[in-house]
């Protein structure tokens, strides 16, 4: 069977092919644009095949915007964990190349994403230049929150290197999230601001798990080299997202070891997160680690991935305080920092009986960096045309600026001590009548 056979992609249904002189070879497909879309549902579309299957959506628009949660959200909603605020941003959108196994991104076995199918708008950087012309204030671009930013397209688009350049030329920070080896270019930008930094993710110090896991992203051997002879040589802060940690796949001593060698290398911070996904798809990922790794750790996943918190699957609330428990010591034994990315625990009594499944984040509890992500970032507001960072943000930045500043936020800005999700007119609002 192929890989992609395993993984539950679709095989396409090819009505024509050709050469198209402004991208290349194509095949004309069925292609259904929204996850798991049915045959009534589908459209011809014309998919380029080099250097990766994708196709070209000049239309598609994907606005800037912060993160998806609010701090307070409706009764049975799960609140945002997020320390770390950040424009989240999309070079390239649909199927994800690396083709991690876990991915939630890929989930689903129709669509574009169910047939490897990325998404490309040429124009994207030029329509991200017209968004901050307009916005009042920002911060770091997170490039990218979706796909790989350093995959195989980039070398035709240069999508990822084009923001990039957009990004830094109003003043803005970045940083990358990636499980490949950045470019040379890339690095020339995150030294262009004192707030950028570089974000790697992996998953075991297991170098076949790892390989079998993730099979196009970059061996951990390059990752570990690259931090400690290019990026910490020149003063680039790495952070790392250890995400995500699949319970008897990867046990604790694997993650144990990771931390080791990531923190030998330089790294300055690490993100823990343990797998979960929306509980209809709960099933198919149980069966897809069974497939893959039969056995004993196949059981001990199964039997560890069954708490729902916030409508979400997810691993057995104690298994991961513990884990967490773990990993700090061994962090702070290496003088370095942790994080976690939406961990949540039941709402409990003091007699420890559950009273409400949303779901309290985990992050304050194990949290022990400025925040989530690592570096303390500021606000950004726009002075003559660029952004400038705004240094009076506490350390926690917007999620508990309420608590810490009972009189007012230092900012004088009670829209962002709200800690909303903010959405593309947000940005647009003036913040002080002055600025």
């Amino acid at each position: 069977m192929a890989y992609d056979e395993f993984l539950g992609m679709e095989k396409p249904v090819i009505v024509g092919r050709g050469e198209d002189p402004s991208y290349g070879r194509y095949e004309d497909r069925m292609v259904g644009m929204v996850r798991n879309a049915s045959e009534k549902n589908r459209k011809r579309m014309r998919v380029y095949l080099d250097p990766a299957p994708h196709v070209v959506i000049i239309s598609q628009n994907v606005p800037l915007r912060g993160w998806y949660k609010n701090k307070h959200e409706e009764p049975g909603k799960r609140p945002r964990p997020c320390y770390t605020e950040a424009l989240l941003t999309q070079p390239y959108g649909g199927s994800c190349p690396v083709r991690c196994a876990f991915c939630y991104v890929n989930n689903g076995v129709r669509g574009y994403r169910g047939q490897g199918i990325t998404v490309v708008n040429p124009f994207y950087p030029m329509k991200v230049f017209e968004q901050l012309a307009r916005m009042k204030y920002g911060w770091n671009a997170y490039i990218s929150s979706f796909t790989e930013p350093f995959q195989c397209l980039e070398e035709k688009y240069h999508l990822t290197e084009r923001l990039s350049e957009v990004v830094t030329s109003f003043g803005l920070p970045l940083f990358y999230l990636t499980r490949q080896i950045p470019p040379d270019w890339a690095v020339k930008y995150l030294l262009k601001s004192k707030y950028s930094y570089q974000q790697f993710s992996v998953i075991t110090s297991d170098r076949d798990t790892y390989k079998r896991l993730s099979p196009g992203a970059a061996p951990l051997d390059d990752i570990l080299r690259f931090i400690r002879e290019v990026l910490k040589p020149q003063g680039i802060y790495v952070s790392i997202q250890v995400n995500p940690i699949l319970p008897g796949i990867i046990g604790h001593n694997d993650t144990l070891k990771l931390i080791d060698e990531l923190c030998y290398a330089g790294a300055d911070h690490l993100i823990f997160k343990f797998v979960e996904i929306v509980s209809p798809a709960a099933g198919a990922m149980v069966d897809k680690m069974t497939r893959m790794f039969k056995g004993t750790r196949a059981d001990t996943f199964r039997a560890l991935f069954r708490d729902t918190i916030g409508g979400l699957r997810t691993v057995n609330e104690e298994y991961r305080r513990n884990a967490f428990m773990l990993f700090k010591e061994r962090i702070q034994k290496w003088g370095k920092t942790m994080g976690l990315c939406y961990e949540y625990k039941y709402e409990r009594d003091e007699d420890g009986a559950v009273t409400d499944k949303t779901g309290v984040s985990m992050g304050p509890e194990f949290c022990t960096s400025a925040q989530c992500h690592g570096p303390a970032i500021p606000i950004h507001v726009k002075v003559k045309g660029k952004f400038t960072p705004w240094t009076v943000c506490p350390p926690s930045g917007c999620l508990y600026c309420e608590e810490a500043n009972p009189s007012g936020p230092p900012c004088k800005a009670p829209m962002l001590a709200e800690a909303r999700a903010l959405k593309p007119n947000d940005y647009q609002r003036k913040l002080w009548s002055n600025v």
